[in-house]
């Protein structure tokens, strides 16, 4: 599992594979290919070059090691890695819109309010 961090460097969410785990380890969304998609399987936006980006190109999140986008911030230390709960189906999707361009800054919204 890898940490997912917000903007101020706190760990938000994991990611296990192409799963996504909120900190209590409950199933939140998904990666199909590049695309974000929440439990509902709506597209949320794209992961590319670790970080999270809503569907205008915002960053909302990243990955340790993301490079080439907003100043990241310190990054506190983590919690410990939560047990996963067991995944839900999730509806087919379809496929992903365009990805706009990446925007060097960060989205006004907090992780829970994007995913």
């Amino acid at each position: 599992m890898q940490a997912i961090y917000n903007k101020q460097g706190l760990t938000v969410a994991w990611l296990s594979g192409k799963d996504i785990y909120n900190k209590k380890g409950n199933f939140i969304g998904y990666l199909n290919g590049n695309a974000v998609y929440n439990i509902s399987s709506e597209y949320r936006g794209t992961l590319k070059q670790s970080f999270f980006r809503d569907s205008k190109g915002y960053v909302v999140a990243f990955l340790s090691g993301a490079k080439r986008g907003p100043a990241l911030p310190a990054i506190k230390p983590s919690p410990s890695k939560p047990s996963k709960k067991p995944k839900p189906s999730v509806r087919s999707i379809s496929s992903a819109p365009t990805v706009k361009p990446f925007k060097s800054s960060w989205l006004r919204f907090n992780w829970d309010n994007w995913l």
